[in-house]
């Protein structure tokens, strides 16, 4: 008889299990795999305007583009997009340009790999070309991380020719300010190293207090600004906490993308314990992160003059459009390497998301307008556009 009961007392407990873990699938829901759009969203926010007759200057955004395959999908898009108006274009690397380990004296060899053929749709088309460090080229915070950003600055300064070529330099924090284009500026673009607040080993020494009231400084104009850094200010990926059914039910696709098998129960545990108990640095819930943020957030809330402020990231493998409460919009385009999508939800604040490779346009225009637009390698390519309100 105890046995029986204690089988039985197994089984509710069992089965209550189940019924929680049913329950919270149905909560945490599905990824966006098909593009999700904003219900205010007009149906020609999914087509595309042709800008190339008024176009003053072209700022295209891409992250996380340091794991291309052969002949990747995503940087042939990027450069037909290049090549358009190359005089008038700026390509803004968001980090992770050398994946996952940066530019150690082990993975050099891999350069030409990993770097290359970012390197060479600005070589062939002779725009300019801006890259900015993540985390996996500080090594995702390991002791060499400062030595491996240092080796990464020089091979692209000296592949590269426009400058400047990698910002901020020396592995400092910035902020660094520069106008485009140099002759007649419509944009400021001010870069930030986000990294920086979080690498916990040999680092250059600053001050918050100095990168704050730089970025204070830096967003006094009548320009438009763009902020650049790797790291979002907002997010509802993975780094922001988002986890779909299938990470809680397949956990061991995590480490590879095709092994689902189903582990009930205790596939949620990994989520959990990473949002809840561990807090990774490289998460938004993490000290660290919350006190950049913070700090960022607190500078960008002074801006006064400025029309338009943005900030523009990687790190999450996904595509986000954001409107900011300090800032007009936040922009996630981190997925230049089409084979490391991540799961992505949305926001009330979501304009649009999608877990998918590609990479944003920044379109400035001779009548003052600004158009944004997300472009995937499709047949379409523009998969959403956006005029943003100033």
């Amino acid at each position: 008889m105890k046995f029986y009961n204690r089988s039985r007392f197994l089984w509710s407990i069992f089965l209550l299990c189940l019924i929680v873990q049913a329950v919270q699938l149905t909560i945490v829901g599905c990824s966006h795999t098909s593009p999700y759009y904003h219900q205010d969203i007009p149906a020609i926010g999914k087509q595309n305007i042709a800008t190339e007759n008024t176009l003053q200057y072209r700022i295209l955004l891409i992250g996380d583009a340091g794991l291309p395959k052969q002949d990747e999908p995503v940087l042939q898009t990027l450069h037909s997009w290049t090549k358009k108006s190359p005089e008038k274009t700026s390509v803004v690397f968001l980090g992770d340009n050398m994946y996952p380990d940066g530019m150690t004296e082990r993975k050099k060899h891999e350069a030409t790999t990993r770097l290359g053929p970012q390197l060479d749709v600005i070589k062939s088309t002779d725009a300019h070309g801006l890259f900015i460090p993540g985390n996996h080229d500080w090594t995702n915070g390991k002791k060499v991380g400062y030595h491996a950003l240092l080796a990464q600055e020089k091979y692209i300064n000296d592949a590269l020719t426009r400058t400047p070529q990698f910002l901020p330099q020396g592995g400092t924090p910035g902020p660094v300010m520069l106008e485009l284009p140099k002759s007649a500026p419509v944009v400021r673009i001010v870069v930030l190293d986000t990294q920086w607040w979080l690498h916990q080993h040999e680092k250059p020494p600053a001050s918050t207090d100095t990168v704050v009231d730089k970025l204070k400084k830096y967003l006094d104009t009548e320009l438009p600004v763009i902020v650049v850094g790797h790291h979002p200010l907002q997010s509802y990926g993975i780094h922001g906490g988002f986890y779909d059914w299938k990470a809680h039910l397949f956990p061991c696709r995590l480490a590879h993308k095709w092994l689902f098998v189903p582990v009930p129960i205790v596939g949620s545990l990994y989520p959990l314990v990473r949002w809840y108990v561990v807090k990774s640095d490289q998460d938004l819930n993490g000290a660290r992160y919350k006190y950049m943020v913070s700090q960022l957030n607190a500078a960008l809330s002074t801006r006064k003059k400025s029309p338009l402020l943005i900030y523009a990231s990687g790190h999450e493998h996904s595509l986000q459009v954001l409107e900011g409460d300090v800032t007009d919009y936040l922009l996630v385009s981190g997925l230049g390497s089409s084979e490391k999508a991540t799961e992505v939800s949305h926001g009330d604040n979501t304009l649009f998301a999608h877990q998918h490779s590609g990479f944003m346009a920044l379109d400035f225009l001779a009548n003052g307008e600004v158009l944004l637009r997300v472009v995937e390698p499709t047949d379409t390519e523009v998969v959403f556009q956006h005029w943003l309100k100033k």
